[in-house]
């Protein structure tokens, strides 16, 4: 009888261990189920925090193609590369990429951070040269000359600007750079668009709003005067143009639509009354601004280059004949220093215009030792692919201009 009770005391034990280890194991999955599901969670809110119609790179990331349900690495990018992602409603932590617009690449979520920046599309406004380029297989690409991305597969591309030693693509919804060492393959397409062969640079003064009649020079503007110019841009998409484009024109680096010009305004007095009408029609315009005179941050707005007109060297009598401005006699050393303040105001800018539209060959050698790359005259002629970079021409405006001689500027 004892051993019987032994027996059956033995096997309740085995079976309460056996109860305890199931229900303890049931425990222990259902932790690790909650366990795992939270983690998933956050994931999905981590993926839907870094997502957005605009992501910037978070460090050296990876991009990636997707082969059935598998993510394979098709190449690097590097930090700080603004992209567009595919429009995405639902996250699941088991497919934790997101898709890069108009690209069959995908991304890691955790590689992202949401933005509001925007990368510039002004190459959009550019027409291609009628070449196409397929690039080599684990290729590079460049923007503003750092390394951007890389990719192990080959691309075939349009070519929007042409430098001397790489080409400009659009990528990623962006202007990218290779290198021409990089390019497998050149192609010649048919021209199909009509591109500019000349740009008229036009040169406007002082703006008076209506109502004040004070100024009785020539190269004084009325309001209305500006309101009909700046109109006739806008409403017939004319392509209004930085001095850094105009150089790319004359090296041929850039195709500009027929219907372009740039438009400048001299000295800086007045100039900032020119911002609303510039933002109006939303057309740009280059400011040659003697920096002494003005505050350079008077002049602040997105449509408003600002270029130098020397620092302090507009004055009259300086030199002999003409109206005498200093920078085609005065020592060198003088003008150096006098180029230097001007640049380093204004953001170390490489576009000049000449005061009084007067120059000589000393005068040149001094703004290209000073780091200019582009300097402004008058002339009354249109800039060709032949023009002088240091002797370039401009339309004066004066007060009787009215838009037909504009137009008949820009369209002959």
């Amino acid at each position: 009888m004892k051993q019987k009770i032994i027996i059956i005391a033995s096997i309740i034990l085995v079976l309460l261990s056996l109860l305890f280890y199931y229900n303890g194991k049931e425990v222990e999955n259902q932790k690790q189920l909650e366990s795992k599901e939270e983690e998933e969670r956050k994931i999905e809110e981590k993926m839907k925090k870094n997502y957005g119609e605009k992501v910037r790179t978070e460090g050296k990331v990876n991009l990636f193609q997707k082969e059935e349900k598998k993510y394979k690495k098709i190449g690097t990018m590097n930090e700080n590369i603004i992209l567009s992602l595919e429009e995405q409603k639902d996250f699941d932590a088991k497919n934790p990429y997101f898709k890069i617009k108009d690209t069959n690449y995908y991304i890691s979520y955790q590689d992202l951070m949401k933005t509001e920046e925007t990368p510039s599309l002004r190459y959009q406004d550019y027409i291609s040269f009628p070449i196409k380029i397929t690039t080599k297989e684990n290729t590079k690409f460049y923007q503003e000359e750092k390394e951007a991305f890389s990719l192990k597969e080959s691309l075939t591309l349009d070519v929007i600007v042409k430098k001397e030693d790489s080409y400009g693509i659009s990528y990623f919804n962006q202007l990218f750079f290779v290198k021409k060492e990089d390019v497998l393959k050149e192609e010649e397409m048919e021209v199909v668009e009509e591109v500019a062969e000349q740009i008229p640079v036009l040169n406007y003064h002082f703006i008076y709003l209506n109502g004040d009649t004070s100024c009785k020079e020539q190269i004084c503007h009325s309001e209305d005067q500006i309101n009909s110019h700046f109109s006739y841009f806008q409403e017939n998409k004319v392509l209004t143009i930085t001095t850094s484009e105009l150089e790319q024109f004359i090296d041929d680096e850039i195709r500009l639509p027929k219907k372009s010009v740039l438009l400048t305004i001299d000295d800086g007095a007045r100039a900032e009354k020119f911002i609303p009408f510039l933002e109006k029609y939303q057309v740009r315009a280059t400011l040659f601004l003697v920096s002494s005179w003005y505050d350079k941050n008077t002049f602040s707005s997105p449509y408003m280059e600002l270029a130098s007109h020397t620092h302090d060297m507009h004055t009259t009598g300086v030199c002999p004949s003409g109206q005498g401005g200093g920078i085609r006699c005065l020592e060198e050393e003088k003008i150096q220093e006098d180029l230097k303040k001007s640049r380093e105001t204004l953001n170390n800018t490489t576009a000049f215009c000449y005061p009084f539209y007067e120059y000589n060959d000393y005068a040149i050698e001094q703004v290209k030792k000073a780091g200019f790359t582009i300097a402004f005259v008058g002339g009354n002629r249109k800039v060709t692919h032949d023009t002088d970079k240091y002797k370039v021409p401009r339309y004066p405006i004066h007060s009787y201009h009215d838009v037909s001689y504009v137009k008949q500027i820009v369209e002959s």
